[in-house]
């Protein structure tokens, strides 16, 4: 009969039920983390993909192309968006060059004038946020 006093198993520390919750959260991350992991392989192959049709896009002739290899034709096409770059980077200097140019003269009207720059930008029908 004393044996009827205890319980057939004994009972579930509350700690352990915590880490169960714990663990419970980990998998949970653990599941996050692998669809991030799927979702940046599948952008990195996708960027991979651009690369290689990039390249090809910007190589020379096909003659030239069957004769270099795959470094040669990447670094002909990094040469070539490195130019572009630097293009539009001459382009913008100017665009300021002249646009800081711009400003002056108007900075001098207004001051011949007496009257503040706003004025003269909408005038000549320039916004002040442009």
């Amino acid at each position: 009969m004393a044996e009827d006093n205890f319980p057939s198993s004994p009972p579930v520390p509350s700690n352990l039920n915590m880490s169960s919750k714990a663990s419970s959260g980990r998998d949970t991350q653990l599941e996050a983390l692998r669809v991030r992991q799927a979702a940046l392989e599948s952008t990195v192959a996708e960027l991979l993909s651009q690369r290689a049709s990039l390249i090809n896009s910007t190589s020379p002739t096909l003659d030239t192309q069957e004769s270099e290899d795959a470094e040669t034709r990447a670094k002909l096409a990094m040469d070539a968006a490195n130019a572009k770059i630097k293009s539009q980077i001459k382009q913008l200097q100017q665009y300021n060059d002249i646009k800081d140019f711009g400003t002056q003269l108007m900075g001098l009207i207004a001051e011949k004038r007496g009257c503040r720059i706003g004025e003269v930008q909408e005038e000549f029908g320039i916004n002040p946020d442009d």
